[in-house]
Protein backbone atom coordinates (compact mmCIF):
# COMPACT_ATOMS: atom_id res chain seq x y z
CA UNK A 1 0.00 0.00 0.00
CA UNK A 2 1.42 3.60 -0.81
CA UNK A 3 0.80 6.46 1.57
CA UNK A 4 0.83 9.88 0.50
CA UNK A 5 2.78 12.26 2.41
CA UNK A 6 0.68 15.06 4.24
CA UNK A 7 1.43 18.31 1.98
CA UNK A 8 2.68 20.32 4.95
CA UNK A 9 5.69 18.13 4.60
CA UNK A 10 6.37 20.12 1.58
CA UNK A 11 6.66 23.65 3.21
CA UNK A 12 10.54 23.06 3.58
CA UNK A 13 10.96 22.23 0.28
CA UNK A 14 8.64 25.36 -0.24
CA UNK A 15 10.77 27.66 1.91
CA UNK A 16 14.37 26.49 0.24
CA UNK A 17 13.10 26.92 -3.54
CA UNK A 18 11.60 30.58 -2.53
CA UNK A 19 14.70 31.55 -0.94
CA UNK A 20 17.19 30.21 -4.26
CA UNK A 21 20.53 31.00 -4.61
CA UNK A 22 21.67 34.32 -4.13
CA UNK A 23 24.59 36.51 -4.69
CA UNK A 24 26.03 39.88 -4.87
CA UNK A 25 26.18 41.38 -8.50
CA UNK A 26 26.80 44.82 -8.54
CA UNK A 27 28.26 45.79 -11.95
CA UNK A 28 25.34 46.34 -13.76
CA UNK A 29 24.46 49.38 -11.17
CA UNK A 30 28.04 50.77 -11.39
CA UNK A 31 27.57 50.80 -14.78
CA UNK A 32 24.23 52.97 -14.04
CA UNK A 33 25.30 55.26 -12.03
CA UNK A 34 28.13 56.04 -14.76
CA UNK A 35 25.97 56.67 -17.18
CA UNK A 36 23.73 58.60 -14.97
CA UNK A 37 26.63 60.79 -14.26
CA UNK A 38 28.10 60.72 -18.01
CA UNK A 39 24.44 62.53 -19.37
CA UNK A 40 24.43 65.37 -16.80
CA UNK A 41 27.90 66.40 -17.04
CA UNK A 42 29.33 64.92 -20.98
CA UNK A 43 31.84 62.74 -20.34
CA UNK A 44 32.84 59.19 -21.68
CA UNK A 45 31.07 57.31 -18.59
CA UNK A 46 33.22 53.93 -19.30
CA UNK A 47 35.98 55.64 -17.37
CA UNK A 48 33.58 55.97 -14.16
CA UNK A 49 34.25 53.44 -11.41
CA UNK A 50 37.08 51.32 -12.32
CA UNK A 51 37.41 49.36 -9.01
CA UNK A 52 40.06 46.54 -8.81
CA UNK A 53 41.71 47.15 -11.71
CA UNK A 54 44.52 49.07 -10.84
CA UNK A 55 47.14 48.18 -13.46
CA UNK A 56 44.54 48.73 -16.61
CA UNK A 57 43.86 52.21 -14.74
CA UNK A 58 47.54 53.20 -14.77
CA UNK A 59 48.06 52.45 -18.13
CA UNK A 60 45.15 54.35 -19.17
CA UNK A 61 46.20 57.61 -17.11
CA UNK A 62 49.62 57.07 -18.92
CA UNK A 63 48.13 57.40 -22.61
CA UNK A 64 45.99 60.25 -21.08
CA UNK A 65 49.10 62.16 -19.70
CA UNK A 66 51.29 61.73 -23.33
CA UNK A 67 51.45 64.53 -24.84
CA UNK A 68 50.08 67.13 -22.45
CA UNK A 69 46.51 66.86 -20.76
CA UNK A 70 43.53 68.68 -22.54
CA UNK A 71 40.03 69.41 -20.14
CA UNK A 72 38.65 66.52 -21.37
CA UNK A 73 41.56 64.26 -20.44
CA UNK A 74 41.65 65.74 -17.75
CA UNK A 75 38.07 65.05 -16.05
CA UNK A 76 38.61 60.95 -17.52
CA UNK A 77 41.39 60.62 -15.11
CA UNK A 78 39.64 62.18 -11.87
CA UNK A 79 37.27 59.84 -12.67
CA UNK A 80 39.74 56.41 -12.99
CA UNK A 81 41.80 57.60 -10.12
CA UNK A 82 40.25 59.72 -7.59
CA UNK A 83 40.19 57.53 -4.66
CA UNK A 84 37.42 59.49 -2.82
CA UNK A 85 35.12 58.78 -5.86
CA UNK A 86 36.39 55.15 -6.00
CA UNK A 87 35.23 54.78 -2.14
CA UNK A 88 31.90 56.05 -3.08
CA UNK A 89 31.20 53.22 -5.66
CA UNK A 90 31.80 50.95 -3.07
CA UNK A 91 28.78 52.11 -1.51
CA UNK A 92 26.68 51.43 -4.90
CA UNK A 93 27.66 47.10 -3.85
CA UNK A 94 27.10 47.69 -0.38
CA UNK A 95 23.30 48.71 -0.74
CA UNK A 96 23.33 45.93 -3.87
CA UNK A 97 24.05 43.34 -0.93
CA UNK A 98 21.18 44.69 1.44
CA UNK A 99 18.84 44.42 -1.56
CA UNK A 100 19.86 40.63 -2.10
CA UNK A 101 19.67 40.41 1.65
CA UNK A 102 16.36 41.55 1.51
CA UNK A 103 15.49 38.55 -0.88
CA UNK A 104 16.62 35.92 1.84
CA UNK A 105 14.00 34.21 4.06
CA UNK A 106 15.04 34.12 7.25
CA UNK A 107 16.83 30.85 8.56
CA UNK A 108 14.63 28.32 10.10
CA UNK A 109 14.68 27.35 14.14
CA UNK A 110 15.45 24.07 15.30
CA UNK A 111 14.65 22.82 18.63
CA UNK A 112 15.10 19.75 20.98
CA UNK A 113 14.93 18.62 24.06
CA UNK A 114 15.61 15.18 26.16
CA UNK A 115 13.78 14.35 29.19
CA UNK A 116 14.24 11.82 31.21
CA UNK A 117 11.41 10.27 33.34
CA UNK A 118 11.89 9.45 37.58
CA UNK A 119 11.97 6.10 38.85
CA UNK A 120 12.19 4.42 34.85
CA UNK A 121 15.02 6.40 33.25
CA UNK A 122 12.61 6.19 30.15
CA UNK A 123 13.93 9.17 27.78
CA UNK A 124 11.52 11.42 25.81
CA UNK A 125 12.89 13.08 22.74
CA UNK A 126 10.91 16.41 21.49
CA UNK A 127 12.35 18.30 18.39
CA UNK A 128 10.42 20.98 16.37
CA UNK A 129 11.84 22.37 13.07
CA UNK A 130 9.74 25.88 12.00
CA UNK A 131 9.71 28.86 10.03
CA UNK A 132 8.42 32.30 9.99
CA UNK A 133 6.00 32.49 7.64
CA UNK A 134 5.51 36.25 7.74
CA UNK A 135 8.70 36.17 5.61
CA UNK A 136 6.65 34.91 2.76
CA UNK A 137 4.37 37.99 2.68
CA UNK A 138 6.92 40.51 4.24
CA UNK A 139 9.71 39.84 1.53
CA UNK A 140 8.87 41.68 -1.39
CA UNK A 141 7.77 44.72 0.36
CA UNK A 142 11.30 44.37 1.85
CA UNK A 143 12.91 43.83 -1.56
CA UNK A 144 11.45 46.94 -2.67
CA UNK A 145 11.90 49.06 0.15
CA UNK A 146 15.79 48.33 -0.54
CA UNK A 147 15.91 48.42 -3.79
CA UNK A 148 14.32 52.04 -4.01
CA UNK A 149 17.56 52.64 -1.77
CA UNK A 150 19.62 51.40 -3.97
CA UNK A 151 18.43 53.39 -7.16
CA UNK A 152 19.12 56.59 -4.26
CA UNK A 153 22.18 55.30 -3.30
CA UNK A 154 23.03 55.11 -7.65
CA UNK A 155 21.81 58.68 -8.17
CA UNK A 156 23.88 59.63 -4.92
CA UNK A 157 27.13 58.45 -6.33
CA UNK A 158 26.15 59.04 -9.86
CA UNK A 159 25.90 62.97 -8.29
CA UNK A 160 29.23 62.84 -7.03
CA UNK A 161 30.72 61.68 -10.13
CA UNK A 162 29.08 64.56 -11.84
CA UNK A 163 30.33 66.84 -9.24
CA UNK A 164 34.02 65.64 -9.50
CA UNK A 165 33.80 66.32 -13.12
CA UNK A 166 33.05 69.44 -12.72
CA UNK A 167 35.38 70.35 -9.96
CA UNK A 168 38.06 68.97 -12.41
CA UNK A 169 37.13 71.11 -15.13
CA UNK A 170 36.75 74.20 -13.10
CA UNK A 171 40.45 73.44 -11.30
CA UNK A 172 41.71 73.06 -14.91
CA UNK A 173 40.35 75.64 -15.86
CA UNK A 174 41.74 77.90 -13.01
CA UNK A 175 45.17 76.22 -13.64
CA UNK A 176 45.45 77.21 -17.44
CA UNK A 177 44.35 80.43 -16.39
CA UNK A 178 46.99 80.92 -13.67
CA UNK A 179 49.26 79.38 -16.31
CA UNK A 180 47.98 82.68 -18.44
CA UNK A 181 48.46 85.14 -15.56
CA UNK A 182 52.28 84.05 -15.57
CA UNK A 183 52.07 84.59 -19.69
CA UNK A 184 50.45 87.96 -18.99
CA UNK A 185 52.99 89.34 -16.30
CA UNK A 186 56.27 87.70 -18.26
CA UNK A 187 54.87 90.29 -20.94
CA UNK A 188 54.50 92.99 -18.58
CA UNK A 189 57.77 92.74 -17.76
CA UNK A 190 58.90 92.56 -20.78
CA UNK A 191 57.40 96.10 -21.51
CA UNK A 192 58.60 97.24 -18.38
CA UNK A 193 61.73 96.44 -19.57
CA UNK A 194 61.46 98.18 -22.72
CA UNK A 195 60.32 101.21 -21.12
CA UNK A 196 63.14 101.38 -18.69
CA UNK A 197 65.73 100.79 -21.61
CA UNK A 198 63.89 103.64 -23.78
CA UNK A 199 64.24 106.08 -20.19
CA UNK A 200 67.92 104.87 -19.83
CA UNK A 201 68.64 106.00 -23.09
CA UNK A 202 66.50 109.20 -22.40
CA UNK A 203 68.66 109.90 -19.47
CA UNK A 204 71.88 109.53 -21.48
CA UNK A 205 70.60 112.04 -23.70
CA UNK A 206 69.46 114.50 -21.13
CA UNK A 207 65.99 114.19 -21.42
CA UNK A 208 65.69 112.28 -18.33
CA UNK A 209 66.20 112.84 -15.15
CA UNK A 210 67.51 110.61 -12.63
CA UNK A 211 63.91 110.77 -11.00
CA UNK A 212 62.42 109.65 -14.05
CA UNK A 213 64.97 106.31 -14.13
CA UNK A 214 64.68 105.37 -10.71
CA UNK A 215 60.83 105.24 -10.90
CA UNK A 216 60.83 103.60 -14.56
CA UNK A 217 63.35 101.19 -13.16
CA UNK A 218 61.07 100.33 -9.32
CA UNK A 219 57.87 99.24 -11.88
CA UNK A 220 60.31 97.02 -13.37
CA UNK A 221 61.63 95.56 -10.24
CA UNK A 222 58.17 95.42 -9.08
CA UNK A 223 56.76 93.80 -11.90
CA UNK A 224 59.35 91.11 -11.73
CA UNK A 225 57.59 90.90 -7.95
CA UNK A 226 54.30 89.92 -9.80
CA UNK A 227 55.27 87.68 -11.56
CA UNK A 228 57.05 85.40 -8.77
CA UNK A 229 53.66 85.68 -7.42
CA UNK A 230 52.17 84.76 -11.02
CA UNK A 231 54.66 81.77 -10.53
CA UNK A 232 53.67 80.76 -7.34
CA UNK A 233 50.00 81.20 -7.90
CA UNK A 234 50.46 78.49 -11.39
CA UNK A 235 52.01 75.90 -9.04
CA UNK A 236 49.31 76.15 -6.25
CA UNK A 237 46.46 75.91 -9.29
CA UNK A 238 48.25 72.98 -11.04
CA UNK A 239 48.95 70.91 -7.48
CA UNK A 240 45.15 71.80 -7.29
CA UNK A 241 44.61 70.04 -10.28
CA UNK A 242 46.84 67.12 -9.81
CA UNK A 243 45.16 66.55 -6.28
CA UNK A 244 42.21 65.92 -8.06
CA UNK A 245 43.67 63.76 -10.63
CA UNK A 246 44.71 61.52 -7.86
CA UNK A 247 48.57 62.00 -9.44
CA UNK A 248 51.69 62.22 -7.26
CA UNK A 249 53.59 63.87 -9.85
CA UNK A 250 55.00 67.94 -9.55
CA UNK A 251 52.59 70.67 -11.19
CA UNK A 252 55.62 71.16 -13.49
CA UNK A 253 55.45 67.94 -14.60
CA UNK A 254 51.78 68.58 -15.42
CA UNK A 255 51.24 70.29 -18.76
CA UNK A 256 48.03 71.68 -19.90
CA UNK A 257 46.92 72.12 -23.55
CA UNK A 258 43.41 73.41 -23.62
CA UNK A 259 42.80 77.02 -23.40
CA UNK A 260 40.05 78.98 -22.07
CA UNK A 261 37.41 78.28 -24.42
CA UNK A 262 35.63 80.72 -25.89
CA UNK A 263 32.20 81.48 -24.47
CA UNK A 264 28.45 80.50 -26.38
CA UNK A 265 27.27 83.50 -28.02
CA UNK A 266 23.48 82.11 -26.46
CA UNK A 267 21.42 84.03 -24.02
CA UNK A 268 19.81 81.74 -21.62
CA UNK A 269 16.34 82.11 -20.15
CA UNK A 270 16.17 82.05 -16.52
CA UNK A 271 12.79 80.07 -15.54
CA UNK A 272 13.68 77.13 -18.61
CA UNK A 273 17.13 76.63 -16.70
CA UNK A 274 15.16 76.27 -13.23
CA UNK A 275 12.74 73.57 -14.82
CA UNK A 276 15.81 71.72 -16.72
CA UNK A 277 17.55 71.38 -13.10
CA UNK A 278 14.73 70.55 -11.45
CA UNK A 279 14.31 67.74 -13.59
CA UNK A 280 17.98 66.55 -14.32
CA UNK A 281 19.68 67.39 -10.88
CA UNK A 282 20.91 63.86 -9.66
CA UNK A 283 20.90 65.38 -6.13
CA UNK A 284 17.12 66.04 -6.83
CA UNK A 285 16.16 62.87 -8.28
CA UNK A 286 18.29 61.01 -5.38
CA UNK A 287 16.04 62.90 -2.90
CA UNK A 288 12.94 62.11 -4.84
CA UNK A 289 14.09 58.35 -4.89
CA UNK A 290 14.51 58.49 -0.95
CA UNK A 291 10.91 59.70 -0.62
CA UNK A 292 9.69 56.83 -2.47
CA UNK A 293 11.27 54.33 -0.45
CA UNK A 294 10.52 55.98 3.18
CA UNK A 295 7.20 55.51 1.28
CA UNK A 296 7.37 51.80 0.75
CA UNK A 297 8.95 51.43 4.42
CA UNK A 298 5.90 53.21 6.00
CA UNK A 299 3.70 50.56 4.23
CA UNK A 300 6.28 47.79 5.47
CA UNK A 301 5.84 48.89 9.10
CA UNK A 302 2.06 49.42 8.92
CA UNK A 303 1.99 45.18 8.44
CA UNK A 304 4.95 44.43 11.22
CA UNK A 305 2.07 44.58 13.61
CA UNK A 306 2.40 40.49 13.51
CA UNK A 307 6.26 40.22 13.48
CA UNK A 308 6.24 36.13 14.31
CA UNK A 309 4.12 33.34 12.73
CA UNK A 310 5.64 30.20 13.10
CA UNK A 311 5.00 27.16 11.72
CA UNK A 312 6.49 23.31 10.98
CA UNK A 313 7.02 20.07 12.21
CA UNK A 314 7.11 18.75 15.44
CA UNK A 315 8.05 15.18 16.55
CA UNK A 316 7.94 13.53 19.79
CA UNK A 317 9.89 10.22 20.74
CA UNK A 318 8.77 8.64 23.82
CA UNK A 319 9.84 4.33 24.07
CA UNK A 320 8.87 2.72 20.56
CA UNK A 321 5.89 5.58 20.42
CA UNK A 322 6.73 8.20 17.19
CA UNK A 323 4.58 11.25 17.05
CA UNK A 324 4.73 13.67 14.07
CA UNK A 325 2.84 16.59 13.45
CA UNK A 326 2.32 20.01 12.53
CA UNK A 327 3.36 22.92 14.72
CA UNK A 328 1.83 26.72 14.87
CA UNK A 329 3.32 29.05 17.13
CA UNK A 330 2.01 33.22 16.73
CA UNK A 331 2.87 36.12 18.36
CA UNK A 332 0.53 38.22 20.12
CA UNK A 333 0.30 41.52 19.40
CA UNK A 334 -1.11 42.80 22.84
CA UNK A 335 1.76 45.11 24.04
CA UNK A 336 4.05 45.87 20.88
CA UNK A 337 1.65 47.01 17.49
CA UNK A 338 4.71 48.17 16.11
CA UNK A 339 3.14 51.54 16.14
CA UNK A 340 6.18 53.58 17.11
CA UNK A 341 8.07 51.96 14.46
CA UNK A 342 5.25 53.53 11.79
CA UNK A 343 5.11 56.93 13.17
CA UNK A 344 9.14 56.55 13.29
CA UNK A 345 8.81 56.19 9.46
CA UNK A 346 6.02 58.68 9.15
CA UNK A 347 7.94 61.50 10.55
CA UNK A 348 10.98 60.22 8.87
CA UNK A 349 8.68 60.79 5.83
CA UNK A 350 7.75 64.08 6.44
CA UNK A 351 11.91 64.70 6.83
CA UNK A 352 12.58 63.51 3.77
CA UNK A 353 9.77 66.01 2.03
CA UNK A 354 11.11 68.50 3.67
CA UNK A 355 14.45 67.93 2.73
CA UNK A 356 13.88 67.22 -1.13
CA UNK A 357 11.21 71.15 -0.65
CA UNK A 358 14.61 72.88 0.48
CA UNK A 359 16.74 71.16 -2.41
CA UNK A 360 14.40 72.25 -5.13
CA UNK A 361 14.22 76.05 -3.28
CA UNK A 362 18.20 75.98 -3.13
CA UNK A 363 18.45 74.78 -7.01
CA UNK A 364 16.20 77.72 -8.20
CA UNK A 365 18.61 80.36 -6.04
CA UNK A 366 21.46 78.49 -7.32
CA UNK A 367 20.18 78.63 -10.71
CA UNK A 368 19.33 82.51 -10.72
CA UNK A 369 22.92 83.13 -9.05
CA UNK A 370 24.63 81.10 -11.71
CA UNK A 371 22.35 82.86 -14.53
CA UNK A 372 23.12 86.44 -13.19
CA UNK A 373 26.84 85.53 -12.83
CA UNK A 374 27.24 84.32 -15.92
CA UNK A 375 25.70 87.12 -18.02
CA UNK A 376 27.40 89.61 -16.15
CA UNK A 377 30.79 88.01 -16.61
CA UNK A 378 30.53 87.08 -20.31
CA UNK A 379 29.67 90.58 -20.85
CA UNK A 380 32.55 92.04 -19.24
CA UNK A 381 35.19 89.92 -20.25
CA UNK A 382 34.15 90.47 -24.09
CA UNK A 383 34.66 94.03 -22.83
CA UNK A 384 38.49 93.47 -21.76
CA UNK A 385 39.08 91.18 -24.82
CA UNK A 386 37.62 93.32 -27.56
CA UNK A 387 37.59 96.31 -26.53
CA UNK A 388 39.39 97.60 -23.53
CA UNK A 389 42.59 95.85 -23.66
CA UNK A 390 43.42 96.77 -27.21
CA UNK A 391 42.44 100.52 -26.44
CA UNK A 392 45.11 100.54 -23.63
CA UNK A 393 47.81 98.94 -26.51
CA UNK A 394 46.81 101.68 -28.68
CA UNK A 395 47.42 104.06 -26.23
CA UNK A 396 51.08 102.92 -24.89
CA UNK A 397 51.97 102.70 -28.00
CA UNK A 398 50.98 106.13 -28.85
CA UNK A 399 52.71 107.37 -25.60
CA UNK A 400 56.12 106.16 -26.28
CA UNK A 401 56.32 107.26 -29.82
CA UNK A 402 55.57 110.67 -28.64
CA UNK A 403 58.25 109.86 -25.86
CA UNK A 404 60.67 109.37 -28.00
CA UNK A 405 59.50 112.55 -30.00
CA UNK A 406 60.38 114.37 -26.97
CA UNK A 407 56.49 115.59 -27.63
CA UNK A 408 55.24 114.26 -24.10
CA UNK A 409 56.77 113.52 -20.67
CA UNK A 410 57.78 110.90 -18.74
CA UNK A 411 54.52 110.65 -16.28
CA UNK A 412 52.41 109.83 -19.52
CA UNK A 413 53.58 107.03 -20.92
CA UNK A 414 54.10 105.39 -17.06
CA UNK A 415 50.46 105.78 -16.88
CA UNK A 416 49.60 104.23 -20.11
CA UNK A 417 51.91 101.57 -19.31
CA UNK A 418 50.69 101.12 -16.14
CA UNK A 419 46.68 100.65 -17.66
CA UNK A 420 47.83 98.56 -19.88
CA UNK A 421 49.63 96.26 -17.73
CA UNK A 422 46.43 96.51 -15.36
CA UNK A 423 43.64 95.69 -18.18
CA UNK A 424 45.97 92.90 -18.72
CA UNK A 425 45.69 91.15 -15.47
CA UNK A 426 41.98 92.18 -15.59
CA UNK A 427 41.20 90.47 -19.13
CA UNK A 428 42.91 87.39 -18.23
CA UNK A 429 40.67 87.25 -14.53
CA UNK A 430 37.46 87.73 -16.49
CA UNK A 431 38.26 85.16 -19.22
CA UNK A 432 38.69 82.73 -16.49
CA UNK A 433 35.59 83.95 -14.73
CA UNK A 434 33.44 83.64 -17.12
CA UNK A 435 34.77 80.26 -18.48
CA UNK A 436 34.15 79.03 -14.23
CA UNK A 437 30.99 80.46 -14.30
CA UNK A 438 29.91 78.06 -17.17
CA UNK A 439 30.97 75.26 -15.45
CA UNK A 440 29.29 76.31 -12.69
CA UNK A 441 25.71 77.04 -15.05
CA UNK A 442 26.15 73.20 -16.01
CA UNK A 443 26.82 71.78 -12.54
CA UNK A 444 23.46 73.91 -10.82
CA UNK A 445 21.66 72.67 -14.22
CA UNK A 446 22.31 68.74 -14.23
CA UNK A 447 22.85 69.24 -18.00
CA UNK A 448 25.37 70.07 -20.25
CA UNK A 449 26.41 72.89 -21.73
CA UNK A 450 26.10 71.49 -25.47
CA UNK A 451 22.17 70.70 -24.02
CA UNK A 452 21.42 73.73 -22.49
CA UNK A 453 22.72 76.14 -25.71
CA UNK A 454 20.21 73.91 -27.78
CA UNK A 455 17.39 74.24 -25.78
CA UNK A 456 18.27 77.80 -25.53
CA UNK A 457 18.37 77.71 -29.42
CA UNK A 458 15.34 76.04 -29.94
CA UNK A 459 13.15 78.55 -28.19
Amino acid sequence: MRHHRPAWLLLPTVLMLATGCASVQPAADYGRASDYAGAVAAFDSSFVGALGEQPKIEDQIAGLLADGVDVEEAVQIALLNNKDLQAAFYDIGISRADVVQSGLLSNPALGAALRFRNGDGEATLEARLAWNLVDLWDRPARKRVQEQRLERTVLNVAHDSAQLAAQTRAAYVAAVAAEGARLVEEENLASTGEFLELTLVRQAAGAATGAEANTARAEHLEQEVRLRSARLREFEKKLRLGTLLGLEVGPEELALSSPLASPPNTSFDVEALMASAVTHRLDLRAARENMRAIESEVSLEKRLFLRELRAGVEFESRGDEREIGPALDMELPLFDRNSAQVTRAELRHQQAQTTLDALTVATHQQVRAAHARLASTLETARAYREDITPLRESSLELAQEAFRAGKTGFLSVLEAQKRLLAARRDANMWAERSALMLIELEAVCGRPLGALVNEAQAR
